[in-house]
């Protein structure tokens, strides 16, 4: 809020620097300059919050983590100010909006950009899957379920899976091409994942509890190298309590993920962008975003609504994300059709190498 304050403080102050260019004008405030500086007094408040609590781990509440959210999006709002603003010659307007511009292609710019591929992932052995979110309401849930199965990915994470659906999943073919499955049978809750593999899973494969979260672990064979896929589903923001325990989940994710040896990929519907802090957190224990890896990381996977108006709008967030650590490397993603879903699944493929490789290449 001090940010908020100060830039607001420019806004008074802009007849002294821009000589004739104010928001006062004969006695009377200009609307669309005085919105101009409400909206980047805003965005500045979010943009210095964001840093704060990034580097000091402290609550941002369920507000402020939406804000996070729709970062990216808010941020336009300075581009159409700064554009105003120069043409109508309000120059510090004009360099508060630029600056927000700029911080704004800062934290999208990179995400466009695919990383170099490995040689050692040109010729590593790979794995195909598919991440899910279903919906616990969907309305085409057989034509869902067929998408899934046409893929004929490895593995498929199925997220939100009714028991309904999976009934649904396996006349679709999903019994016979993907006969193995990493589930909780009596969890029927609005999060419940399951992982369905075409080959039998490993020893380590199991449903593990960490507090409040829940995660399915399949242990996935992949030409000999054991790799493990842990699919989960943390509670939304915008439910009852849903931030408080998601920042929960995320915690005791972040010290679960460091005691697993081996490729790893984690992915499910996460319920976050990537612009939230704890996100951030998760990428400071070595894993790396996949989809940000492949060049794609702008590419939306949640609608507003499964139908309707707001799902005419489109998707615009990713909250489904697949992270890797440094045994695993991605090599495609493609979003797929929502199928009466308000989230769009992604196919995934990834090189994998063992531990054993990976230290004698060092």
């Amino acid at each position: 809020m001090v940010s908020a304050a100060i830039v607001l403080t420019f806004a008074l102050l802009e007849r002294h620097v821009d000589g004739s260019a104010t928001m006062f004008t004969g006695g009377y405030i200009h609307i669309g300059v005085a919105l101009g500086w409400i909206v980047c007094a805003g965005l500045v408040a979010l943009g210095v919050t964001r840093y704060v609590h990034t580097v000091a781990a402290v609550d941002e509440g369920a507000g402020l983590a939406v804000g996070y959210d729709a970062l990216p999006i808010l941020l336009i709002g300075a581009w159409i100010v700064m554009i105003a603003a120069l043409i109508t010659r309000h120059w510090l307007l004009a360099g508060v909006a630029a600056a927000l511009s700029i911080y704004h292609v800062s934290i999208v710019v990179p995400r466009l950009i695919a990383a170099r591929v490995p040689r050692w992932a040109k010729r590593a052995p790979t794995l195909d899957l598919v991440v899910a979110n279903v919906f616990i309401d969907n309305e085409t849930p057989d034509a869902a379920a067929r998408q899934l199965v046409a893929t004929a990915a490895d593995v498929v994470i199925v997220v939100e899976s009714t028991a309904a659906f999976m009934r649904i999943f396996d006349d679709a073919g999903g019994k016979q091409t993907y006969p193995y499955r990493v589930s909780d049978p009596d969890d029927d809750s609005d999060y419940a994942v399951t992982v369905a593999c075409k080959r039998e899973p490993g020893p380590r494969s199991q449903m593990k509890v960490l507090g409040p979260l829940v995660l399915a672990i399949a242990d996935v064979d992949v030409e000999g190298i054991s790799t493990l896929v842990v699919a989960l589903n943390p509670m939304a923001t915008v439910d009852p309590g849903g931030h408080e325990t998601w920042k929960e989940q995320i915690e005791v994710l972040k010290e679960f993920l460091p005691t697993l040896d081996g490729p790893v990929v984690v992915a499910g519907d996460l319920n976050t962008t990537r612009n939230r802090p704890e996100f951030e957190e998760l990428l400071e224990l070595g894993l790396r975003d996949a989809i940000d890896s492949l060049g794609k990381g702008l590419n939306p996977s949640f609608k507003l609504g499964a139908d309707g108006a707001l799902a005419t709008v489109g998707a615009v967030a990713r909250l489904d994300h697949a992270l890797v650590n440094e045994c695993v490397f991605p090599l495609s993603v493609e979003n797929l059709e929502a199928c009466g879903s308000d989230h769009l699944p992604f196919e995934l493929r990834v090189a994998v190498r063992s531990v054993a490789v990976q230290r004698s290449s060092t």
